[in-house]
């Protein structure tokens, strides 16, 4: 089922013609698997008097320790990026079906872990041309180990032709690279 986010910013000066930003994100649904990817789509209407530098789609992990019940750590990457260019006083960017790739990673929820939270968001942000703060939609998505099948085992017929692409691939295992771990034996 798809996923959707708006927004209206208002940028620009109010009695100098400032304008709003209108923003409309959706994603083809809100759980993936690694090996698929998100279809994401768009529409940035620019009814301000500034320069949108740059419009971009972003997947995100976010990695929380829990000692005690207490968060003592976070970490917080960006996985893959999509970047747009330039929209201009009244122009429009639409995207159409961009895809962010969803590489080998744990998924969502840790069944039975308590001490490690992991979530995954796509962030779509405007990035403004002039010191206007950057409008940011967070989407919060699922991460899940192996793709919903119907009572016959069969994918195929479960999900619509959109979603099972021929480049759609399913890891075997899940990555065990942490760059902290390896900063730590190189320090000593």
């Amino acid at each position: 089922q798809p996923f959707k986010c708006d927004i209206e910013h208002k940028l620009g000066v109010a009695c100098v013609g400032g304008g709003a930003v209108k923003c409309r994100v959706i994603l083809d649904r809100g759980g993936y698997v690694p090996g698929e990817s998100i279809s994401v789509s768009a529409l940035v209407s620019n009814g301000s008097n500034v320069t949108i530098k740059s419009t971009k789609a972003s997947l995100t992990e976010t990695i929380e320790y829990v000692a005690r019940g207490k968060v003592v750590q976070t970490e917080k990457r960006d996985l893959v990026t999509i970047t747009r260019g330039k929209v201009r006083p009244g122009g429009v960017d639409e995207w159409q079906n961009e895809t962010l790739y969803v590489p080998p990673l744990p998924p969502t929820n840790l069944k039975g872990c308590h001490i490690i939270r992991i979530q995954y968001d796509v962030f779509f942000i405007v990035e403004p041309k002039s010191l206007e703060k950057q409008i940011k939609l967070q989407l919060p998505i699922v991460l899940a180990t192996y793709p919903f099948r119907n009572t016959s085992g069969d994918i195929s017929n479960t999900w619509p032709e959109s979603i099972l692409k021929p480049e759609t691939h399913y890891p075997s295992t899940l990555p065990i690279f942490r760059p902290w771990l390896h900063e730590k034996n190189e320090n000593n």
